[in-house]
């Protein structure tokens, strides 16, 4: 399963950086994991700009393309403000949140999203997920 995570972020929110961090290693895990033919894909768009621009959250499922598309929202002002790790486990955990519960919505035939959920789950806790600390 395709699993990609990107950013749409202003420079000084430091989500640019979480994704050098997070991409890759979880893009190479996912790839050859196989959660049922229902759903092949699912990429995520980290929307972190100025509230000022009135982006609006996007979520879609491309049936033919077997992908569910969702941009997660994230607070430009607190983003500023944290350090590198404590922005790395709120973007772990809001990833953790909401692409099972957008998945579910869909309910998907042909694939496990438990299985998917717990593994997702797994995956960030076990290896993104650093101890809080003062911003």
């Amino acid at each position: 399963m395709r699993l990609m995570v990107v950013c749409d972020a202003n420079q000084e929110s430091g989500v640019g950086e979480v994704i050098y961090d997070i991409c890759g290693p979880t893009h190479l895990h996912f790839v050859s994991k196989n959660y049922g033919n229902g759903l092949s894909g699912i990429g995520v768009v980290l929307m972190c700009r100025d509230p000022e621009l009135k982006f609006k959250r996007r979520i879609r499922f491309s049936r033919k393309e077997k992908t569910v598309y969702i941009d997660v929202m994230l607070d430009l002002m607190q983003m500023r403000q944290l350090s590198h790790n404590v922005r790395k486990r709120i973007i772990c955990e809001q990833l953790t949140e909401e692409i099972p519960a957008v998945v579910r919505k869909y309910s998907i035939a042909g694939f496990d999203d438990a299985l998917f959920e717990q593994d997702l789950k797994a995956w960030l806790k076990g290896n993104f997920d650093s101890p809080p600390t003062a911003p």
